[in-house]
């Protein structure tokens, strides 16, 4: 006898909602969804009880964790499965993550914990890793069965992002991993409580296999609370309505809203294939040296895909031509990509009364087997894969955009791309007592892109989260007590510019203050140095780098002493040095990741989270736009002459006779400049005969190369010979 409805197996009830879904084309092959025709408001009633217990749980549980992600900027999430494993309703916050519990669920299933360890009223399993469902092991999950005399309807579920993973880098945005013995404290689905308590044996692990103890069991409490709070209050809604009507309802609440993700797409949007390519790096050579010898390498990470819109309104990705796993942090599984990817189809169609597991049904993947999204080795590092496919956030943004404006939709367009930055850091102080944390500030702080009609605002920032928070830098000062911020502002020019431009990037410097015997800081960063996924529309320029800067052994102490003034962010800090005005030994500069660096007191640490791409040509801006920016500090005058062609004067008004000439003149500068495209093909085919690329661009097609999909295109795009390889 199985645990489920007719003493069904969980095994059995998950096969059947796939195989239902396959048959019919209907979420458990509901064809009619009964209670919504019989009593709309009585249905819309039901489904408010669940999102409202969800958010509850949520903000409830929050406030016995002391991690500032969790507490301030919105880290967490709590959701409400049902026995099968999709997930109906979910609190505010990390989103994506709704994705990821129905393959939890198969998995548990598929693995017959049914029978060993055993699924029971008040066990609780925890789970971070990859392979099983969660898309890196900094997303930890806590969930919890939900049994009505003796019939298992639902599973509880919270998880967050914890300060520390225990891996070979401090934090949890690692970008050295050779594999998954150097990610960190990862764990598949394992049953770590009964009776609606944790066992003290799991206390132990995160105290021995993490650096941040403290956060982290706190972290594991707040998700028990969490899970156990929102377990009773279903209960209490099942003994409402009913088990039958909250078996059924939850099934037509995923149904339902399945038909409006696909009418949605249907109306708003122009079938057919959309492209996306966008390039990033991974820098390991010189890094691990004798250590992982197959790691002492770079990647040229190629991230392509297709974005097929089907008449039917479903969706199909197809990523043939993604770059092979490989031996560094950057691997990661399907679930990963389906959690991730879906922060791009909330804004753009799938926002309903409560987001949900709808998107599985009417979203289709093509992820070769071998690539890095779908690794064939089990032990293939994960530990930051989830950075790299934040590029595929983009590709929804990016191609629907496309899709609803040729449709002649303008409000719906929303380009957007990869910005951020994050980082960890840890260290031994004085008094010998070590510490660990990290900061991801900027990670949950990205600016708006342009769209066809109007800027990205200049003074607010936008992140792929729903319900995320920048977070408060003095919640962050308490937990890395090294580090002081000196500024954190917008910057100006620091923006994709166009007819429209993008919003501000916003930056931060700090002081590293006092660190004791030792410190290191360790940053992710998106963009690492390849540019932008979203290049400017309509002729608009792509979005700007993140920026990382480290300037060591600076005077900043002697002149804070002296009464002077510091450096806000990294243009300043730059220009300070260049200036003579602040002293710096050595500085180190990165538009990507950076290594493990070892920083002393009176250390400066600048990073900018760069911003999102224009749109429309920068010589078609209105005067009036332009002098507002210099009005209020958004441009210098000095782009607004080089790149938008306003003449501007001391009083900083555009002299509009002048800039018509100035613009005349840029514009003929551009035809003299121009190479007819038949020419520009010759030049460029002739580097691909001879191969004469550099060794990580050449690498990158050599492994590319292996797909028929991009064989086909890069050959037939240069019209080479079929026996064309690269050695």
């Amino acid at each position: 006898m199985g645990i489920c409805h007719h003493d069904k197996t969980l095994k059995e009830i998950v096969d059947e909602r796939e195989h239902s879904f396959q048959e019919t084309g209907f979420a458990y092959g509901l064809e009619r969804l009964e209670l919504v025709e019989e009593d709309p408001a009585k249905f819309m009633r039901f489904q408010m009880r669940l999102v409202a217990s969800c958010i509850n749980a949520r903000e409830s549980a929050k406030l016995i964790s002391a991690n500032p992600m969790s507490m301030i900027q919105g880290e967490l999430l709590f959701m409400l499965a049902n026995a099968e494993g999709d997930v109906i309703s979910a609190s505010y916050g990390l989103a994506g993550h709704i994705q990821c519990m129905p393959f939890i669920v198969r998995n548990i299933a598929n693995l017959g914990f049914e029978d060993d360890p055993g699924i029971h009223e008040g066990d609780i399993f925890s789970c971070n890793d990859p392979m099983y469902g969660p898309p890196h092991n900094a997303d930890c999950y806590t969930f919890l069965p939900v049994f009505y005399k003796g019939e298992l309807v639902s599973w509880t579920v919270g998880l967050n992002h914890i300060v520390d993973v225990g891996g070979i880098q401090p934090g949890g945005l690692g970008v050295i991993s050779p594999n998954i013995f150097t990610d960190g404290f990862t764990y598949p689905p394992t049953k770590t409580g009964a009776n609606f308590k944790q066992h003290k044996w799991w206390e132990l692990h995160w105290k021995r296999r993490t650096r941040t103890e403290m956060f982290n069991v706190l972290d594991d409490k707040m998700r028990v609370a969490g899970v156990a709070s929102l377990h009773d209050r279903i209960q209490d809604i099942v003994e409402e309505f009913g088990t039958e009507y909250y078996r059924q309802g939850l099934k037509e609440i995923i149904e339902r809203e399945r038909r409006i993700l696909v009418e949605r797409i249907r109306s708003q949007a122009i079938p057919g294939k959309y492209k996306y390519l966008q390039l990033s790096a991974v820098n390991y050579k010189g890094t691990l040296g004798k250590l992982w010898p197959a790691s002492n390498r770079n990647w040229i990470i190629h991230k392509t895909g297709e974005l097929n819109i089907r008449t039917d309104g479903t969706l199909l990705t197809d990523l043939e031509g993604l770059t092979s796993e490989a031996e560094f942090h950057a691997n990661a599984y399907e679930p990963a990509v389906r959690m991730l990817t879906s922060l791009g189809m909330w804004p753009m169609f799938a926002y309903t009364e409560t987001i949900n597991s709808s998107l599985l049904y009417m979203t289709d993947w093509n992820i070769p087997p071998g690539s890095m999204f779908n690794p064939q080795n089990p032990y293939a590092g994960t530990v930051m894969g989830l950075g790299v496919i934040a590029g595929y956030i983009y590709l929804f943004h990016n191609c629907l955009s496309l899709a609803y404006f040729s449709r002649g939709f303008l409000e719906e367009t929303f380009p957007a791309d990869g910005t951020t930055i994050g980082y960890g850091a840890a260290g031994t102080l004085e008094d010998g007592f070590q510490w660990a944390g990290g900061d991801m500030s900027l990670i949950t702080c990205q600016s708006e892109g342009a769209t066809p009609y109007h800027d990205g605002f200049d003074a607010a920032v936008c992140s792929p989260n729903p319900a995320a928070d920048i977070g408060e830098t003095e919640a962050v000062e308490f937990l890395l007590p090294t580090q002081v911020n000196l500024g954190k502002k917008l910057i100006p020019d620091f923006c994709g510019h166009g007819k429209f431009r993008g919003g501000l990037g916003i930056g931060m410097l700090q002081l590293v203050n006092k660190p004791g015997r030792s410190l290191i800081l360790n940053a992710f960063a998106a963009t690492d140095g390849m540019g932008a996924c979203a290049l400017g529309r309509s002729g608009g320029y792509p979005g700007t780098n993140d920026i990382v800067v480290f300037a060591h052994d600076t005077n900043i102490r002697e002149t804070l002493e002296k009464g002077g003034t510091y450096p806000r962010d990294f243009v300043e800090m730059n220009q300070w040095i260049k200036e003579g005005k602040l002293r710096a030994e050595t500085v180190e500069s990165y538009k990507g990741p950076t290594p493990s660096i070892p920083c002393r007191d009176g250390d400066l640490f600048a990073t900018a989270a760069g911003s999102r791409g224009g749109w429309g040509d920068v010589l078609e801006r209105d005067y009036d736009l332009i002098q507002n920016d210099i009005k209020y500090g958004w441009i210098t005058k000095e782009t607004a002459e080089t790149v938008y062609g306003a003449r501007v004067d001391e009083e900083g008004r555009v002299q509009r006779e002048a800039s018509d000439q100035l613009r005349h003149e840029m514009r003929e500068r551009r035809k003299q400049r121009s190479v007819d495209a038949k020419d520009w093909w010759i030049q460029e085919r002739r580097k691909v005969l001879k191969k004469d690329w550099h060794e990580d661009i050449r690498n990158m097609y050599s492994d590319c190369l292996k797909y028929k999909k991009f064989r086909d295109e890069f050959t037939g795009m240069w019209q080479l010979p079929e026996d064309y390889n690269i050695e």
